[in-house]
C-alpha cells in the first residue's frame, strides 16, 4: 500500500515571489525584456546590519559604466576574502514547477552567458518565446549549472495577463523596495494559472 494517491501531486508549493534555482531541472519562461524596462541589470553586493544582511544593488551610470563600491563597504565572504559586487539580470519568469509568475535574479556567469547565446542566436532570438531549463548539480564540492532550452512555443492563454496584471516595478530593487508592492503574497498564488 502507498502512502501517496497516485492521482495528487505532493509539491509543496512556495510562497515566495522569488524564483530560487533548485537541484535538477529548473523550467522557467522569460517574461520581461529590458527593451520593455521589466527586466534589469546592475551590480549586486551584500551589507549586513545588525542581524539582518540586505542586497544593495547599483544601475549603470549615464555613461554605461557601473559606478565604484569602495572597497571598505565591502565584507568578507565564507572564504574570508573579499565579496565583490556581481553582475545581475532580474527579470520576472513564469515558473512551470510553481505555476506562478516570479521574480528570478542571476548572477551566475554561466547561465547569463548561455542565455545570451541564444538571445543572439538568430533561430532563437527573444527569449520571451521559449522555455529554459537551467539544471542545477554538483562536480565534487562545485556547484555547477548547464544551460537548454525547449522548442518555441507559445504559453497558456492565461499567463501572459496574469503577468501584466499584476503590475511588477522591477526598478525599486535598485532602492531596496518591493517588486510587489499592493500584490499580497496571497494573490501571487492565488493569480497563478491552474495546470
Amino acid at each position: 500500500m502507498s502512502f501517496y494517491d497516485k492521482k495528487e501531486t505532493y509539491d509543496i508549493p512556495s510562497t515566495s515571489g522569488y524564483y530560487k534555482f533548485e537541484d535538477g531541472d529548473n523550467v522557467f519562461r522569460i517574461l520581461g525584456a529590458f527593451s520593455e524596462k521589466t527586466a534589469i541589470q546592475g551590480l549586486e553586493y551584500w551589507k549586513t546590519e545588525g542581524n539582518k544582511r540586505s542586497p544593495i544593488r547599483l544601475r549603470k551610470n549615464k555613461d554605461g559604466t557601473f559606478p565604484n563600491v569602495p572597497v571598505d563597504q565591502l565584507e568578507l565572504n565564507k572564504f574570508g576574502q573579499l565579496d565583490f559586487p556581481k553582475y545581475f539580470w532580474a527579470l520576472p519568469v513564469w515558473n512551470y514547477q510553481e505555476k506562478k509568475v516570479q521574480i528570478l535574479e542571476i548572477t551566475q556567469k554561466t547561465i547569463l552567458k548561455n542565455i545570451q547565446k541564444f538571445i543572439e542566436n538568430v533561430k532563437w532570438g527573444d527569449p520571451r518565446e521559449y522555455d529554459f531549463i537551467v539544471t542545477k548539480g554538483k562536480e565534487g564540492d562545485k556547484t555547477i549549472y548547464t544551460v537548454t532550452n525547449n522548442p518555441k512555443e507559445k504559453l497558456e492563454a492565461d499567463i501572459i495577463p496574469t503577468y501584466k496584471g499584476m503590475d511588477i516595478n522591477m526598478d525599486v530593487l535598485f532602492t531596496g523596495g518591493d517588486p510587489f508592492a499592493g500584490i499580497s503574497t496571497e494573490d501571487i498564488d492565488s493569480e497563478a494559472v491552474e495546470s
